[in-house]
């Protein structure tokens, strides 16, 4: 055989061939009883053999179950060195924060677990077609971290640690959709504005600005290096009222801090004040922006997500799903076309 071709195969290294194929496993005993080997489901005893196959001491199971779930990206070296960047700095760190709960739950004697379900970003995805990926995160990745938790039946609480504008609100979803399991939401983040720079915002337009000479190339390398780089989405494109609106129009966000309930109203075009009953009217009637088109990448579950929102009520309405109302628009589009159930 030829010498190069043996030596990629690695036939002439015999270490390559001493493989350990078993180990004596961790030591000690399960704390089963009588009444858990006839009665208790074969997952819960599975559950102890994996959670002593990881490291966690046999005389310590037993104690109360709690989960930990974040959106961290990335990996790091104990003192902050990159192995593999994240998708953002946002989520860079909470690892950080999961540690000291699951510190604090163990030192109270219960045993902590913990899961991942990482979150984009879309001022990496801005100007791309990425963003019809990045946005609809939030609606997949609630249903992901409510699937991590529903499959950890021991748990007696979850905790989510969750960053930015994608992340945060899919726990939040996720979290909001388990009503009979205690929950708390730890928001993350470690993206501190620079001493002199431009916020993670302004930042994102130092392509634009340079293009028409409002910066230098100088300047625009330096603020970029300094600052930590947030913009929309596909729901327009279904006919929701985002993709209506002009230049010049008056828009009003009302955020209420108590109930975590926000409303969205179009006021006017700048010229006229209206109501925002009148406004709703106006923009129901109003045809979509004329250079509103869909990108010929766009793809086909993006278009879906964004007419099951539209739907649902549109991105004023919180970028979530109306079960119910989906159906009843189904419901009602099948016997307006006369199909049979």
């Amino acid at each position: 055989m030829d010498q190069d071709f043996a030596a990629i195969l690695g036939e002439a290294d015999e270490r390559l061939y001493d493989i350990r194929t078993s180990h004596p496993g961790p030591s000690g005993k399960l704390p089963l009883t009588d009444r858990m080997l006839r009665t208790a489901p074969s997952g819960d005893l599975f559950g102890w053999s994996q959670n002593v196959g990881m490291g966690w001491q046999p005389s310590k199971l037993g104690g109360k179950e709690f989960l930990l779930l974040s959106t961290q990206g990335g990996i790091r070296r104990e003192d902050g060195a990159p192995i593999a960047l994240g998708y953002h700095t946002g989520h860079w760190e909470v690892g950080l924060l999961m540690e000291e709960a699951a510190q604090t739950i163990a030192e109270a004697g219960g045993i902590p677990f913990a899961g991942y379900v990482s979150d984009p970003c879309d001022g990496r995805s801005q100007g791309t077609t990425g963003m019809y990926d990045s946005l609809p995160y939030r609606n997949d990745a609630a249903i992901v971290l409510r699937r991590l938790i529903r499959s950890m039946p021991t748990r007696r609480g979850v905790i989510g640690v969750a960053t930015c504008d994608k992340g945060l609100p899919a726990m939040m979803i996720a979290l909001a959709g388990m009503k009979d399991l205690p929950g708390i939401l730890i928001p993350g983040g470690v993206t501190l504005p620079p001493d002199h720079g431009e916020d993670a915002g302004k930042i994102q337009t130092i392509g634009a600005r340079y293009a028409n000479g409002e910066i230098t190339l100088e300047a625009a390398a330096e603020l970029g290096c300094r600052a930590c780089a947030t913009p929309g989405g596909p729901e327009a494109l279904a006919g929701g009222p985002i993709g209506k609106l002009r230049d010049g129009d008056l828009i009003e966000i009302v955020i209420h801090t108590r109930t975590l309930e926000g409303t969205i109203h179009f006021l006017g075009d700048g010229d006229q004040a209206v109501s925002p009953e009148e406004g709703a009217e106006i923009l129901r009637q109003r045809p979509p922006h004329p250079g509103l088109a869909a990108d010929p990448y766009l793809p086909e579950d993006t278009r879906l997500w964004a007419a099951l929102q539209a739907v649902s009520g549109g991105t004023w309405r919180g970028c979530v799903y109306d079960v119910d109302r989906i159906i009843d628009v189904i419901e009602a589009g099948k016997r307006a076309l006369g199909w049979n159930s």
